[in-house]
């Protein structure tokens, strides 16, 4: 899974040709041309609610060859999947509004809820305000918070603490209206993708409890919190939420066997190729080699595959690497893996922490360490040659 500051992903593309009459926007300085000359109920931006667009325009980055990310959360949770696309279209990303979007009868529940909290609160559903808990929302999703991941990740969860520990009493959650309850939901989120051990698994337990109430959610939105379960390592709660919520539609959990007692290095989980079993081991790093590579994603598997084929590097990396993947994979990737390629298994971290010595999560990383000590690190994939090269570097044989 990608390690980042909030729970929208932000998707790093490159742009394609657009679909649209006009050419895409690809800078800031034709954005605002843009958003000054069209008028908000002629443009694909008009489907969002005011506080859904800025926060949607707050997340655009743009780079040398147009747009170069964007937050996809907004758009996931208030947009059709055909309005996603025509958001995208603006700016030559509609490709990537690939499995965005809500369905039509979850759309329309959602518009449902907008209209009868406008009723409520006496404005125009286009117009209303942002209520107190969005505000609250914008401040948790769009602060800066520069520096490493485990600072940031802190930060994040001391202003969700901060931010929303008087919305979530009950007699509050009671009172709170449909579209708040939603924004509630997904605070609890981006807190628990920064820090699943803090208050926000039990707070989204408590936030579905009430929407499930109000018939706002079916199984499938109770997922975030079995995956925080899985996590953690609360496996007996996790299973208990798959047979309450059948509908995730999540396999059984391989079966944990032989723990070790009391670890005194870093572990992590391996899992079985067919899924069934999973073991706990502890990584020795202060062999004389050990090669960790933080992996789990496309460009990781494009390496493991090539490094497979290679027997000169497949016979080192075998001997002295570790893949590792971060503790939020689930272990149904670890085993598909572990299946396709059996010489080079990947293991999940027990937990994050247990792997302080390494400062970033980003895959695919290259850390090698003799004795305990790292020597050298890099990132990225770049093919064979590139990857000798740093061995060679690091004064890795092969």
């Amino acid at each position: 899974m990608l390690r980042i500051a909030f729970a929208a992903a932000l998707a790093l593309l490159a742009p394609i040709a657009s679909a649209a009459d006009t050419p895409p926007i690809t800078t800031p300085e034709a954005l605002a041309r843009y958003l000054r000359d069209t008028p908000i109920e002629r443009s694909p931006l008009g489907a969002l609610s005011p506080g859904a667009r800025k926060r949607f325009l707050a997340s655009l980055r743009f780079g040398d060859r147009g747009l170069g990310g964007f937050a996809t959360d907004d758009l996931d949770q208030t947009l059709t999947h055909a309005q996603t696309e025509a958001v995208l279209a603006l700016f030559g990303a509609q490709a990537y509004g690939d499995g965005l979007g809500l369905p039509p009868a979850s759309y329309a529940r959602r518009q449902a809820e907008r209209r009868a909290d406008a009723a409520r609160r006496g404005c125009a559903v286009a117009r209303c305000p942002e209520s107190a808990i969005e505000q609250r929302y914008d401040t948790l999703v769009l602060a800066d918070r520069p520096g490493p991941d485990a600072a940031s990740h802190a930060a994040i969860a001391a202003d969700y603490t901060r931010l929303f520990a008087g919305d979530l009493a009950p007699a509050a959650l009671e009172r709170a209206s449909a579209p708040d309850l939603r924004l509630l939901a997904r605070a609890a989120r981006v807190a628990l993708e920064a820090d699943p051990d803090g208050r926000a698994a039990d707070d989204l337990a408590r936030v579905l409890e009430v929407m499930q109430s109000r018939g706002m959610v079916g199984d499938a939105d109770f997922l975030p919190l079995y995956r925080a379960r899985v996590t953690t390592r609360h496996f007996d709660a996790a299973q208990r939420l798959a047979q309450a919520h059948p509908g995730m539609a999540v396999s059984v959990l391989p079966a944990l066997e032989n723990p070790p007692a009391a670890p005194t290095e870093p572990t992590a989980l391996t899992v079985s190729a067919d899924g069934r079993h999973m073991t706990r081991e502890s990584i020795d790093l202060d062999a004389p080699l050990r090669i960790v590579v933080v992996a789990a994603c496309h460009f990781s598997e494009d390496a493991v595959r090539a490094i497979a084929a290679d027997p000169r590097l497949d016979a080192l990396f075998h001997q002295h690497a570790v893949w590792l993947a971060a503790d939020a994979t689930p272990p149904d990737d670890a085993a598909a893996w572990n299946h396709a390629f059996p010489g080079q298994p990947i293991h999940i971290a027990w937990r994050d922490r247990e792997w302080s010595m390494l400062e970033s999560w980003a895959m695919p990383t290259y850390y090698v360490f003799r004795h305990g000590r790292e020597v050298a690190r890099w990132s990225g994939w770049l093919g064979l040659d590139a990857l000798r090269a740093e061995l060679t570097k690091a004064g890795v044989p092969y």
